[in-house]
């Protein structure tokens, strides 16, 4: 039902966008077509306003938001702009009432799809509202703030990345010659060394860091904090880090990074309000689902149903 009623109002919605192509004869001048004139704002209409009839009914605005209102919300704004998919609306709510009295809803297997459907659209909207309204008091989000200052720590990071072939004799997308990972690793411990001997940083990941981006910056990455989306075995890396501190080589699919602490920053509590609501509602609902799922858990009693089973026709004849 569904993907029927999807296949309808796109169809509908690639009618209405469909324009007749321009004609151009050979040899004429070029035209160019005027632009559209803007449409100026209407004023707003009364629900109790008729403002179409269709198949000799006249309908009230209040009853057309009612039917676009089922919908779903990327086809709503179209359908309050484009007839056509209004019209496959009113055909679709025609067809549905044609089934209803034939006793389409009463009938296999058109009665189960319906009831999965109930089951699936009531099942969501129990978890979604159960989500929204977890509670989580003011004293809990201060504990959970006091109790993991790790999570609220920014660091401004420098880094220096030398880039290896992760598939050997195959060439980089440039044509260029990349090295190998046993090359890359020794060049990375090497620029460890010389930065624990007082090299500078800055210089090294301008001259020789294969990120051009924070090459060009000195090796300037940007703030990490712990929402960021970099692999865990960096942002673990990041965040054990002392000011001024440099990492050891962090290995990763194509490259070994060095990373520095440039700045290390402390949010306050008031600018993690939503990050710590969010984390503890999304804590608290995980548990409570787990508590569902564990009383639903199959235990089975008889191995025999659940066995494969043979097609009536393929069944040995005794």
């Amino acid at each position: 039902m569904k993907i029927f009623t999807i296949a309808f109002l796109l169809s509908a919605l690639s009618y209405g966008q469909a324009q007749e192509p321009v004609k151009v004869v050979p040899g004429a001048p070029a035209v160019t077509a005027p632009p559209a004139a803007a449409a100026a704002p209407q004023p707003p209409v009364s629900p109790d306003t008729v403002v179409a009839e269709v198949n000799g009914k006249k309908y009230t605005a209040g009853e057309l938001d009612k039917m676009i209102s089922i919908l779903p919300p990327q086809y709503q704004k179209a359908a309050h702009s484009q007839t056509q998919i209004l019209s496959q609306v009113f055909l679709m709510q025609r067809l549905a009432d044609d089934g209803a009295k034939a006793g389409l809803d009463q009938r296999s297997p058109f009665k189960e799809q319906l009831e999965m459907s109930r089951i699936q659209v009531l099942s969501t909207a129990e978890l979604s509202d159960v989500q929204n309204t977890m509670k989580v008091t003011q004293a809990d989000q201060e504990k959970y703030y006091q109790d993991n200052p790790s999570k609220f720590k920014e660091v401004k990071i420098r880094v220096i990345y030398i880039a290896f072939n992760p598939t050997p004799g195959k060439a980089a997308t440039d044509g260029k010659k990349m090295v190998t990972e046993e090359e890359a690793k020794a060049k990375i411990e090497d620029l460890a060394k010389q930065i624990q001997g007082g090299a500078d940083f800055g210089k090294l990941a301008r001259d020789l860091s294969d990120d051009k981006t924070s090459a060009a910056k000195d090796g300037d990455f940007g703030v990490v904090k712990q929402e960021s989306g970099y692999p865990e075995p960096i942002k673990t890396a990041v965040f054990a880090l002392k000011l001024g501190e440099v990492s050891a080589p962090i290995k990763q699919p194509n490259g070994f990074y060095l990373i520095r602490a440039e700045e290390i920053n402390q949010k306050s509590f008031n600018d993690s309000v939503m990050q710590i609501l969010q984390t503890m509602k999304q804590a608290k609902f995980q548990e409570w689902l787990k508590g569902m799922q564990a009383q639903y858990s199959v235990k089975i009693e008889n191995p025999a149903y659940f066995a494969p089973r043979v097609p009536a026709q393929l069944q040995q004849v005794h």
